[in-house]
């Protein structure tokens, strides 16, 4: 069954950029029409589907400013950025901290910190001489948004999964969607889209194998990506992976950002620090990396030295807000936060792309405006506002809503309901081939193949031999094995659209690193034929659109710097050259063959011998 809604607003993904997006979008227009939809559940769906512990990026006087936003943003990007776009964020943080109080019904100083003199009291963890951290008891968060969405008379979409951002002469038509329990098909008939799915997550594969092991929500397969991908939207930074610490065999964050401004820190097996701050940045990752790479592993992270209160105030954070399933993990394994080895770390488990956690996703301004008309975008999906987290997610989602609801009042669209129906009816067709199939691969299998591809040919430091044996895979996958998929139900269904995502969205981080010709953002785009920064690639975008049936990468320099901040990272890249002693050498009689005559007679015999053939798409 299919239904066709006529509504104003979309809001696709009810994480905290969603959730918020819609708030804002009601506050700006009482009357403009809401539809949020949500893949999971909106009460509990996202990468705070938990509530959070902190802010980590933000601007409060008299603390820091937006300035001072601007300058970490620069310097983590290593200049790759709008730096209008920080500045704008940076504006509006103040007014976030307003909001939550208002939305979450907390008193101030009950949410976040206040020093004596009243003033919002932040943190140091990022690489630059200001405090940006502000720390937030916050556990109800997420679940205080849902219910501010619903008093908002949006109208909410659980188990609903959109599918397409529908655009004509580049402008937002309407948005597809599947309710993964009911099997019902929607179309949105809508003048805008405000675009918050998260992060790309699901595409390399932990070494537990385990499909949903991941760090981000694992309902994140690039959805976002690929549906602005196919609307004509731009995507920047596709080369710029995310790689974190993680808590070895839990797949869940190593949690610097909660441990490390109470003075925790990494270390090797030797009780070293890993290196010299705890923000997760380009330059951190390497730290990381080089332990492993040295022998000096395992790592962990330490909180031995702490005070009593501060280990209690750590295992509060951590059991309540990140993995309700760590305090449990720990506890089985007999470990204590007391303890200097207890939280053994992974590195780089599985490879992904993020806007908030790095620097990949929809190319958007300061208004969230993507380059298709009516698309506005938010959250880890948003590559225009590198490096903001949580905090960005919530500004700028408030900030599109209020975009989105405004564009709407002063745009007037039709449709075509003919032959929409008969468009419906052909998508629906195509989309349940592989519940219809008598027989064929699992979904699972076929996820896990494309993703332990990507891990294994991507992670970096990257080897452009293995990029293009990447892109190789992605395209036979998706020629031989999606038109194979057999799904068994509604949900399994849903997991073949996801695949074609993650296959997506694994093309464009190979390409995208094949087409930067140089080194930058430390561990996050390293490549070993050319372990450099280049200045002619300073301030510059590799920018991704489709165009046809291909995928087409451009060059293109980012608006001129406003802010003259370090646009470089303390940390060099290193020659990777090593001594392994002096191999076995042969006598001079050391020789076979130079053809298997024999074995040769064998093939001719039994008429199997064939004339040579080179692999598929490697012939010369």
């Amino acid at each position: 069954m299919y239904h066709i809604i006529e509504t104003d607003v979309v809001v696709v993904g009810a994480g905290a950029a969603g959730t918020m997006a819609a708030i804002k979008a009601r506050q700006a227009d009482a009357n403009v029409k809401i539809v949020v939809l949500d893949k999971s559940h909106m009460d509990t769906s996202g990468g705070a589907g938990r509530g959070m512990d902190a802010l980590n990026t933000m601007s409060v006087p008299p603390y820091s400013y937006p300035e001072d936003v601007v300058e970490h943003t620069t310097k983590v990007t290593e200049g790759v950025l709008d730096q209008n776009v920080s500045y704008e964020f940076g504006k509006r943080c103040p007014q976030l901290i307003e909001d939550l109080e208002k939305i979450m019904d907390r008193e101030k100083g009950s949410l976040f910190p206040v020093d004596e003199d009243g003033n919002y009291q932040l943190f140091y963890l990022h690489p630059i001489q200001k405090p940006l951290l502000l720390p937030m008891d916050g556990e109800e968060m997420k679940r205080a948004l849902a219910k501010a969405v619903r008093d908002s008379d949006a109208t909410v979409y659980n188990r609903t999964a959109a599918l397409q951002v529908i655009t004509e002469d580049n402008v937002v038509k309407g948005v597809f969607a599947f309710n993964i329990r009911t099997g019902d098909y929607y179309y949105f008939k809508t003048k805008s889209v405000c675009l918050t799915t998260g992060c790309a997550a699901r595409m390399g594969l932990a070494s537990s194998g385990y499909l949903v092991g991941c760090y981000e929500f694992p309902g994140n397969a690039g959805d976002g990506y690929y549906m602005a991908y196919q609307a004509g939207a731009e995507l920047v930074n596709m080369e710029c992976f995310q790689a974190n610490s993680l808590i070895k065999d839990h797949q869940g964050p190593g949690c610097g950002y909660v441990a490390a401004p109470r003075g925790a820190y990494g270390t090797d097996k030797s009780g070293n620090p890993t290196w010299s701050h705890g923000y997760s940045s380009g330059d951190s990752k390497m730290g990381s990396w080089k332990a492993f790479a040295e022998g000096r592993g395992p790592t962990h992270l330490k909180m031995s030295h702490l005070p009593e209160e501060e280990s209690q105030v750590i295992e509060k954070i951590l059991w309540g807000n990140e993995r309700t399933s760590r305090k449990i993990f720990h506890q089985n394994r007999g470990q204590d936060y007391r303890d200097g080895k207890a939280v053994e770390l992974a590195f780089a488990e599985e490879i992904g792309v993020c806007g908030g956690h790095s620097s990949s996703g929809v190319l958007a301004d300061e208004n969230g405006a993507s380059s298709v008309k009516g698309l506005y975008v938010a959250g880890d999906v948003d590559g225009g506002l590198p490096h903001s987290y949580l905090g960005g997610a919530l500004v700028m989602g408030g900030l599109i809503g209020e975009k989105a609801a405004e564009y709407s009042s002063e745009f007037n669209t039709s449709v075509d309901y003919k032959g929409l129906k008969k468009w419906i009816k052909n998508e629906i067709e195509t989309f349940e081939e592989p519940l219809k199939r008598d027989n064929g691969l699992p979904t699972d299998l076929v996820e896990y193949k494309a993703r332990t591809r990507i891990q294994h040919y991507m992670k970096p430091p990257k080897n452009p031999e293995f990029l293009e044996i990447a892109v190789w895979w992605m395209e036979r996958i998706r020629k031989e094995d999606l038109p194979r998929i057999k799904a068994v139900d509604y949900h399994d269904l849903l997991k073949t659209y996801e695949i074609k995502c993650i296959l997506a969205v694994g093309e464009m981080m190979a390409r995208s690193s094949l087409y930067r010709t140089e080194s930058r953002w430390g561990y996050q785009h390293w490549r070993v034929d050319i372990p450099e920064s280049k200045s002619e690639w300073d301030g510059q975008w590799v920018v991704i659109k489709k165009q046809g049936d291909s995928m087409k990468l451009s060059k293109r320099k980012v608006p001129d710097l406003k802010w003259d901040f370090p646009a470089k990272m303390e940390y060099e890249y290193p020659e990777l050259s090593f001594d392994v002693g002096i191999p076995f050498k042969k006598e001079a009689n050391w020789i076979n063959p130079k053809q298997d005559k024999w074995m040769a007679g064998t093939l001719e015999k039994q008429g199997m011998a064939t004339p040579r053939k080179f692999m598929p798409g490697k012939e010369k």
